[in-house]
């Protein structure tokens, strides 16, 4: 089966199978194979068999398709051989009638297969002018002039995926006795050494001409000389490593059939070392000193050019979260109510305020049959993206058990079964139930460990409802039974429901805004005068005021509602 093999960018080594007559690439959900990359149409090209020749075609892109370097005009149909690349913006492919054979152990990703034994000793940089009869036939000025350039090119160039083969290129066109070249960057996380690009000069007796280079050959590199280039920060050369007496005798190096070999970290201005560029060949061609001096130049202005791609691609990438963190605030504000209840008689505040983008706190106003509302607030322990998912499942688990059961209790039941059934280890979820009903103005509650609610009668006295009854977090256990009580509420009072981002604000001595010692919430809520509206303007102001100048590092959710006087 004829297959398309990427070669470059994200995902490099994946092979995409032409099992059908037509195979189409691009952006748009129904092509046979999905590229989201910048610059790629929502069509961009398409592969066509007939019998057993194949055919690019490019679909009218925005931003063209190469074959072998040549723009396709669209609409018009190329044949395609075995080796031919074709290229779309950054990413290219290599055709093949059936998939490439693969070394026996394959590689995560792009970590390079290295070999492991360590048995070279120390690495010498070899003086060369007992060899000046084999020297390089490269006169200083265009090796000068070819560094120049090299640099000229790098320094404009910000992609990594891009930037390293164009090094490779430029290096095996100064250094043409060199059969192979390697650039491996250092994954700063993991410490990896992650393959950026590799180039071999074919055989001529392919009829493959000498300047032409190739990435698709099996790759192996000694990890001995590796190790020595990135612990030691020094550049290395050996023109015989087989039988130079300075090294000892390495397996390793005989069967990789390495003779002549440079290699250099990639040193940053501050000393970081970010990965190695290395050379080598398998006939009696040498590198000089020289050539040393001059692969080392090359490699501190590559080292520069990698740093600030690696800088560039952070930038985007922190771009990109930013953006979607942005899409995912507002998704998630959707799961929230998009305003408070309207009943007559009634009046209700609702404010909500994660810390990060998103956040796992969550309330809800579930209107119900027979003029009752039901009243949900929860907290999901953590905060950022992981409790944003959850609370997002539980909002729609929460309305529908309340829809379905016929008590709050019943329904945290449920909730709590349903959490515990999903499996998701470290997660927990605090919830106050309530079912208010507006007729006869009784409110039933419950509580999962979540924070009492605060009653405000209309005289000015606080009750604290639910701290007798709180039973475990939902997902704790399975099988929970909790309890609920009832209480009527008369004109002028106000109910306050609110997570524990109300009381756990810091001021700048780090002391906490509420604690069971000063009892700052209460003797607020006790000392606001007014309806709900006004009561939890003035309990989010003394927060503010307590916390001002210190970073909030919790979601603040606050409810509060009542009957209103006539």
């Amino acid at each position: 089966m004829a297959v398309l093999k990427k070669v470059t960018g994200e995902s490099s080594g994946q092979l995409l199978e032409l099992k059908d007559d037509s195979t189409i690439i691009g952006r748009a959900p129904d092509c046979s194979y999905i590229l989201d990359a910048p610059g790629v149409s929502r069509r961009h090209f398409e592969l066509r068999r007939s019998g057993d020749v194949y055919s690019v075609v490019d679909l009218h892109s925005r931003n063209l398709t190469y074959l072998n370097g040549k723009v396709l005009d669209p609409d018009k149909l190329y044949p395609v051989k075995p080796n031919d690349r074709i290229k779309v913006c950054e990413i290219e492919y290599v055709f093949y009638l059936s998939p490439p054979k693969e070394s026996a152990v394959k590689p995560a990703a792009d970590e390079i297969p290295v070999d492991e034994r360590n048995d070279i000793g120390p690495l010498h940089t070899l003086d060369a002018s007992r060899s000046s009869a084999l020297a390089s036939t490269i006169k200083p000025e265009i090796k000068l002039a070819a560094i120049l350039d090299i640099a000229r090119n790098l320094s404009s160039e910000l992609k990594i995926d891009s930037l390293a083969p164009k090094i490779l290129d430029s290096l095996m066109l100064l250094f043409p006795q060199a059969e192979r070249g390697f650039l491996v960057l250092i994954e700063q996380e993991t410490k990896k050494l992650i393959r950026k690009a590799f180039k071999y000069r074919p055989n001529k007796k392919l009829g493959i001409q000498a300047t032409t280079f190739a990435d698709e050959a099996p790759m192996s590199i000694s990890r001995s000389i590796v190790n020595h280039v990135i612990g030691q920060k020094r550049a290395v050369l050996s023109q015989d490593a087989g039988n130079d007496q300075n090294l000892p005798t390495s397996a390793s190096i005989a069967d990789l059939k390495i003779r002549s070999v440079m290699c250099v970290p990639l040193l940053t201005p501050d000393g970081q070392v970010l990965g190695i560029i290395q050379l080598d060949t398998a006939d009696r061609k040498q590198f000089m000193q020289d050539d040393l001096d001059v692969l080392a130049a090359v490699a501190s202005q590559a080292a520069i050019a990698v740093q600030n791609a690696t800088l560039h691609e952070s930038v985007i990438q922190r771009e990109r979260l930013d953006r979607d963190l942005k899409i995912a605030e507002q998704v998630q504000k959707r799961f929230l109510p998009q305003s408070v209840p309207k009943i007559a008689g009634w009046e209700f505040f609702a404010y909500y305020l994660p810390t990060y983008e998103v956040g796992g706190d969550y309330y809800d106003f579930v209107t119900l049959p027979g003029a009752r509302v039901g009243v949900a607030v929860g907290d999901v322990s953590g905060k950022g993206v992981a409790a944003a998912l959850m609370m997002a499942k539980f909002s729609g688990d929460t309305r529908f058990y309340m829809t379905t059961k016929e008590s709050p209790d019943a329904a945290a039941i449920e909730l709590n079964n349903a959490l515990w059934a999903a499996g998701i280890d470290e997660k927990f979820i605090t919830l106050s139930l309530s079912l208010l009903d507006t007729n006869t103005h009784v409110l039933q509650y419950c509580s999962a460990g979540h924070p009492p609610i605060l009653l405000r009668r209309a005289d000015g006295t606080v009750e604290e409802l639910g701290e007798d009854i709180s039973g475990f977090p939902l997902g704790i256990m399975p099988d929970t039974v909790y309890a609920q009580k009832e209480v009527t509420l008369h004109s002028g009072d106000v109910v306050v429901v609110y997570s524990d981002g109300v009381t756990d604000p810091r001021n700048m001595n780090e002391e906490l805004y509420d604690t069971k010692e000063n009892r700052r919430l209460l003797k607020r809520v006790a000392a606001s005068a007014g309806g709900p509206e006004a009561v939890g303007k003035s309990i989010l102001q003394d927060v503010r005021e307590f916390s001002k100048g210190h970073s909030q590092t919790d979601d603040i959710t606050l409810l509060c509602f009542g009957p209103v006087p006539k």
